[in-house]
């Protein structure tokens, strides 16, 4: 829940450390080079001041405050700012001033009671999507099953062998080395290493069931289509991209096995 919270001395480094790590791995090219180096000529003093470096870890944490907050409560810049500038000048104390306290007790209600507002919209829409998606998949399956060459496990699994593969049969303990595209019943693509460029590299037991008895159907260099119902791939969870109650279709090519050892 969205609170209003004090920032400790340990919060503080802690933040300090992740912003240093988060601001290292940026894209350099975020900002024009020219725009960066005279920023950082013109700020070349006030940088290498604590009391500065201190000032804008505050201000990028009030501000990331601010922002997800501003659908319930539209803050005043300037008041804010001054706020600030009277607690540091000793001009105000919150642990003694009770209409303070309860204006910001009043602010914690009204944003604990949108956040709940929003968390009971989002399951709304999580449990319409989900049997949406349930039947969806469904009906996706019921049309894949009468494509020729498509075959049923006692599962529910349902698959299409395009190459067998040569070589041992695949065992759940084995590693694989596989490139695959899987895709929901409206033909979105939610994950594919062809697309990245990079096959993907596991034990086949600690995947989802589909794939684990998908798999041992095939060999090396074998490439089958799978149709996964949700009880064989991620049941009632809701992974964003993929709805619960998802049926999942798999596009797999296995380019080597490793075999488990002994």
């Amino acid at each position: 829940m969205a609170k209003i919270q004090k920032l400790s001395a340990v919060a503080l480094l802690v933040g300090a450390v992740f912003m240093t790590t988060a601001c290292n791995e940026k894209d350099k090219t975020a900002a024009p080079a020219a725009e960066t180096q005279a920023a950082s000529t013109a700020n070349a003093d006030l940088v290498k001041d604590p009391s500065y470096a201190v000032g804008v870890l505050l201000g990028s944490d009030l501000k990331g405050l601010v922002d997800s907050q501003k659908e319930v409560m539209n803050y005043d810049q300037d008041k804010l700012v001054s706020g600030v500038k009277d607690a540091l000048a000793g001009k105000v104390d919150l642990t003694k001033n009770q209409e303070l306290q309860k204006t910001l007790t009043d602010l914690n209600e009204k944003l604990s009671k949108a956040t709940e507002a929003k968390a009971k919209e989002d399951a709304a829409k999580a449990a319409e999507a989900a049997k949406q998606a349930q039947a969806d998949g469904e009906k996706f399956a019921a049309e894949f099953k009468k494509q020729e060459g498509v075959k049923e496990t006692p599962s529910g699994l349902l698959y299409r062998i395009q190459t067998p593969g040569e070589g041992e049969t695949i065992k759940p303990e084995d590693s694989v080395k596989v490139h695959y595209t899987g895709k929901l019943p409206n033909g979105t693509v939610f994950d594919s290493s062809v697309e990245r460029g990079q096959p993907a590299e596991f034990a086949l037991n600690q995947v989802i069931p589909g794939w684990t008895e998908g798999l041992q159907l095939v060999k090396k260099g074998g490439k089958i289509e799978l149709v996964i119902p949700p009880k064989l791939a991620y049941g009632d969870q809701d992974l964003g991209t993929i709805p619960a109650n998802s049926t999942l279709h798999f596009d797999v090519e296995v380019l080597d096995v490793t075999p488990a050892k002994k």
